[in-house]
Formats: structure tokens, sequence, C-alpha cells
């Protein structure tokens, strides 16, 4: 008997207090974050500022390449190493239409889902995304420079931009 009260103790304590513990300091907290870091447009969400979107307009800023096809359900990579010669093609056909960006935009994300690319590849992208606009360069430039994200905590990673973010405002321009 006694080790049927301590199951259901333990149970209870595991499975009920410690999780509605967690989400409610996450809630309280973190209510963005935990919420999905959910992004919106005109009071509608259009998606995740945690999850690359693809956009193939040429006026939009593209994403990092997704071997998932940018699909949650096989988030994954590619498993293909550098030597892969489908792998290698890619690459070497997106390093010959974007020769400015960074290797971030000729490889695929590893997750097939990262938001971020750097700011060279974003910067790289500019003419297209100009000329399909008909936005100047120097405006179209400043916009990506106020989306710059710095390094998180100012250690971790590398300066980036999230390209739902930047593209939802592009499109309030």
């Amino acid at each position: 008997m006694g080790l049927i009260r301590l199951f259901f103790i333990l149970t209870f304590l595991t499975g009920v207090l410690y999780p509605l513990g967690v989400t409610l300091v996450g809630r309280t907290l973190f209510s963005q974050k935990s919420s999905g870091s959910l992004l919106k447009k005109n009071g509608s969400i259009i998606g995740s500022e945690l999850l690359a979107q693809k956009f193939t307009q040429d006026s939009f800023f593209h994403e990092r390449p997704s071997a998932g096809d940018y699909a949650t359900v096989s988030s994954s990579a590619s498993q293909a190493g550098v030597t892969h010669l489908e792998a290698k093609e890619k690459r070497e056909k997106r390093q010959a239409e974007f020769p400015n960006a960074d290797l971030d935009y000729w490889s695929a994300s590893g997750s097939g889902l990262d938001p971020h690319i750097t700011p060279k590849s974003a910067l790289a992208q500019l003419p297209r995304v100009a000329k399909a606009r008909g936005m100047d360069e120097a405006k179209l430039t400043q916009i990506i420079l106020t989306h710059i994200e710095d390094q998180t905590w100012g250690i971790w990673g590398q300066p980036r931009v999230n390209v739902l973010k930047l593209n939802r405002d592009l499109s309030e321009e």
C-alpha cells in the first residue's frame, strides 16, 4: 500500500505540479517566447521568428537553403558531406548566383529551419530585391542594417538578420 501511495504522490508532483509550475514561470517571465515567438502583421499571425519560411519571389529576401524544404516534420540536415556531388553542385550553383554572399547562404541549414542569414548574405540579395520592389538600394541597405541582430548576450553566435522579420517590415514599406 505504501508503494502505491508513493506512486500517486510522485505522479502528482512530476506529472501535474512540476509541468504547471514550469508553464506558469514560462508564461510569466517569457510570455512571447513561451507562446512560440509568433510574428504578426495587421493582427494576423504570419509565422514564428524561430522558424524559416520559404520565400521565392524576387521582391523578398530569401532564407538559407533547406534540405527538408522548410517542413518542421522532416527537420534535419541532408547528411551530405562537402564532397557529396549533388550537394557540391547545389552549393556551387548558389555561389555562382550570389558570389558576394556568405557560406551560410550557399550551404543548407543544419536543421533546415534556420530563420537567420548573415548580414553579408542579406546585402548580397539587395540588388535583386531593390529592382523587384523599385526601391532605392541605399534605403534598402538602411532597412537591412536596422535588422541586424547582435550576438546572443554579446558572446554567442554571430551578427545575423531574421529573414521573416525583414520581409514583414519590407511589406509595410
